[in-house]
């Protein structure tokens, strides 16, 4: 056998090989908000007409969502992951209405021909989700998983699925049952053990089911 094809081919397998492990499962995106923010976000695309947004809390950033995103994708179900504005690349608008972001998230995705999007926000996240839903009420938006919320408001929309969730000694687990009781139907509320806060809950003997709650939420 030739040298160059003993030595050639061996090296032709194992870069093929690598580059399967190393495939990249997303896309880096950026979009526009209404005033004025480049947002940059990680999408996972599917193979479903469904897309959740994930919005992360102050102490993360997009990749903090792309365990939970992969394990989305490989059921088909799409994810864009934002980083908020003043995070990673994203670039400050002429505001500091962060909610903005998950509008413009929304925008950027029915301008894809998106059908059915969900939302995921933690701590921070899940209050500017919740003030972005007091500005739509878009039927496209049907599924929305608040993780102890840092604030907000009841949600009132009655066609919309609401998931709260929160651990029993988390700091914010008074705030998140009235905003629970206080929202529409249809509504859940699961409370886990502990008193790790919003993403922290990943961390803990929870992480799994948390993730397999959000899969078994926005499957179709």
């Amino acid at each position: 056998m030739p040298f160059l094809f003993q030595v050639f081919v061996p090296l032709f397998l194992c870069g093929l090989i690598l580059s399967a492990w190393g495939k990249n499962p997303y896309e880096t995106v950026t979009f526009e908000t209404s005033d004025g923010a480049v947002i940059e976000a990680d999408y996972f695309e599917g193979t479903t007409g469904r897309v959740v947004v994930f919005a992360h809390g102050a102490v993360f950033d997009k990749e903090s969502w792309h365990v939970q995103a992969r394990s989305l994708q490989e059921r088909g179900i799409s994810s864009l992951c934002i980083n908020f504005r003043g995070y990673g690349n994203s670039l400050a608008g002429e505001t500091d209405e962060k909610h903005q972001d998950v509008l413009g998230a929304l925008k950027y995705l029915k301008s894809k021909g998106v059908e059915r999007i969900g939302l995921v926000g933690g701590s921070m996240g899940g209050a500017e989700v919740n003030r972005a839903l007091q500005y739509t009420d878009d039927p496209k938006v049907d599924k929305v998983l608040l993780l102890a919320p840092a604030g907000g408001e009841a949600l009132e929309n009655q066609s919309r699925k609401k998931l709260f969730v929160v651990a029993e000694g988390d700091f914010a687990a008074p705030a998140v049952r009235s905003m629970y009781e206080a929202s529409s139907e249809p509504k859940e509320l699961k409370v886990y053990s502990g008193s790790a806060h919003a993403q922290h809950l990943f961390k803990t003997e929870h992480g799994d089911d948390l993730t397999n709650l959000i899969i078994r939420f926005m499957k179709d």
